[in-house]
C-alpha cells in the first residue's frame, strides 16, 4: 500500500518516477515503474482478468475513497472557441501565465479515471463503495503545488473544511463528510468482521 500511495504522488517535475517490485505469492515477481494517478492501475489490477496470476476480486468487497489535490478546472464558460484558435502552441501553452492546455488534459485524465472506476462499480451494485472528493474551482495561491507557506496551507485546510459541507460529488444527497461518516462505519464493520473470522 505504501509503494502505491508513493507511485500516485509522483508527480512529474515534482517528484520522480518510482519502482518496486511485487511478490504474487507464488515466487513470481512483478515490476512496476510508475508514475502518478495509480489509483486507476490498482483498480484494474484487482478487477481485470488480463493481468496474468492476479485473481480478480469482488469490488462489492473493496471500498475506495479517492481524494483529489484539487483543480482550478472549473472550464465551463472559461474560454471561447474563438479565443482558443488564435492561442498557437506558445500561447496556448502558457496563456495569461497559466497553462490552459496542460490543465484541460490532466483534467481529462481525472474525469476518465472517476468515469472508468464508477463504470466497474455501478453497474456490479457496489457504487456505493466508491467515493470521490475533489474540489474542481480552485483559484490564486491553492493552485500552486509548491506553495507550502504557512497561509497557503491554512487556505486549503479552510477550502477542505468547506468541501465536507459540499454535496457528494457522486450525486446523492449526502453531503461529504456524511459520505466519509457512512464510509468509515463500512470500514470499521468490516474490518470487525474480518478480526472476529479469524478468531474463529
Amino acid at each position: 500500500m505504501s509503494d502505491i500511495c508513493i507511485d500516485t504522488l509522483a508527480a512529474p517535475t515534482y517528484f520522480p518516477p518510482y519502482y518496486f517490485e511485487n511478490d504474487d505469492g507464488k515466487g513470481n515477481q512483478y515490476e512496476f515503474n510508475l508514475i502518478d494517478g495509480t489509483m486507476l492501475l490498482a483498480i484494474r489490477a484487482e478487477t481485470d482478468p488480463s493481468f496474468a496470476s492476479i485473481k480478480p476480486l469482488d469490488v462489492k468487497q473493496i471500498l475506495l475513497l479517492s481524494l483529489g489535490t484539487g483543480t482550478s478546472a472549473d472550464f465551463a464558460g472559461t474560454y471561447t472557441t474563438k479565443e482558443a484558435a488564435n492561442w498557437g502552441l506558445v500561447s496556448g501553452l502558457f496563456h495569461n501565465n497559466s497553462n490552459p492546455l496542460s490543465e484541460m488534459l490532466s483534467e481529462a485524465s481525472i474525469i476518465m479515471n472517476d468515469y472508468y472506476i464508477a463504470t466497474i462499480y455501478s453497474p456490479l451494485g457496489a457504487e456505493k463503495n466508491y467515493l470521490r472528493i475533489e474540489k474542481t474551482t480552485l483559484t490564486g495561491t491553492t493552485t500552486e503545488m509548491d506553495n507550502a507557506t504557512e497561509a497557503n496551507m491554512n487556505l486549503l485546510v479552510q477550502i477542505g473544511e468547506n468541501l465536507l459541507k459540499k454535496p457528494a460529488s457522486n450525486g446523492n444527497p449526502e453531503t461529504n463528510e456524511e459520505d466519509l461518516k457512512r464510509f468509515a462505519k463500512l470500514l470499521s464493520e468490516r474490518k470487525k468482521k474480518g478480526a472476529n473470522k479469524a478468531d474463529s
